[in-house]
């Protein structure tokens, strides 16, 4: 068990939440006059999320997109999916981040398009992974539309977002795919209060006993099937990749 997870079981959840939301109300001092886009690329820049100690001065996307106990499970279940389809999939992949995990699933699947909001980021990957055929884009899913594809992936990304931003992004994606390969970082506990609102930024719902689920308001996607695929243990809560049917 780690110090984080020592903590929290002997400091009452009501304080550990006050104390997080301070946290961020703090934090999203920083952004609060920037665009969508501006946010990312400073917590990229600044290297908020970590740095990759093979090269410190890249654009990294934190030990969530990297820590073998968190991606290779959802690898492994996501291969699985990609396994039952009669044929590989066309598939966009938004907020790619440093396209560590993409880069596994790529040859599974045919069209793959990787989006991110950072343009450098993009530049990054652009020479990183040129050999693999991915059709790397600039791309805000909060205002732009995604193209009509088999699957659509976003990993930990909603999460960042307030709960406007999530709507539009939900517009934009919903309708343009048979699945939306969902993954969330949410509270353990299944009577967790959904969808608090909070700033666009790189703090996460599951500090404030929070986390995403679309079928729920204000989103109320509740008419999609939704499968859970892969559930990792990690603090505070755990990472949920939910598979929906939308088309």
């Amino acid at each position: 068990m780690n110090i984080r997870s020592i903590i929290k079981r002997m400091v009452p959840e009501a304080l550990v939440v006050f104390i997080n939301r301070n946290r961020i109300k703090k934090v999203s001092e920083k952004y609060k006059d920037l665009s969508t886009q501006e946010i990312f690329t400073k917590i990229y820049s600044e290297h908020t999320w970590g740095n990759d100690n093979a090269d410190p001065d890249s654009y990294f996307s934190g030990g969530g997109s990297h820590d073998a106990a968190l991606i290779d499970p959802y690898i492994n279940a996501v291969k699985q999916f990609i396994a039952g389809l009669s044929n590989p999939p066309d598939v966009m992949d938004l907020g790619c981040g440093d396209f560590n995990i993409g880069s596994k699933l790529r040859p599974l699947c045919n069209r793959y398009i990787a989006c991110d909001i950072v343009e450098p980021l993009i530049v990054q990957n652009k020479k990183t992974y040129a050999g693999l055929n991915v059709d790397f884009r600039v791309f805000d899913l909060t205002s732009e539309k995604c193209e009509q594809v088999d699957i659509i992936f976003v990993r930990q990304v909603l999460q960042h977002l307030s709960n406007d931003d999530i709507k539009k992004g939900l517009q934009n994606i919903i309708p343009y795919c048979k699945y939306l390969v969902l993954t969330e970082h949410v509270p353990a506990k299944e009577n967790f209060n959904k969808n608090l609102d909070k700033p666009t930024g790189p703090d996460i719902r599951a500090l404030l006993n929070s986390g995403i689920d679309i079928t729920a308001p204000p989103f109320n996607y509740g008419h999609l099937k939704g499968t859970c695929i892969c559930e990792i243990p990690d603090v505070p809560g755990k990472i949920q990749t939910i598979v929906y049917k939308c088309n």
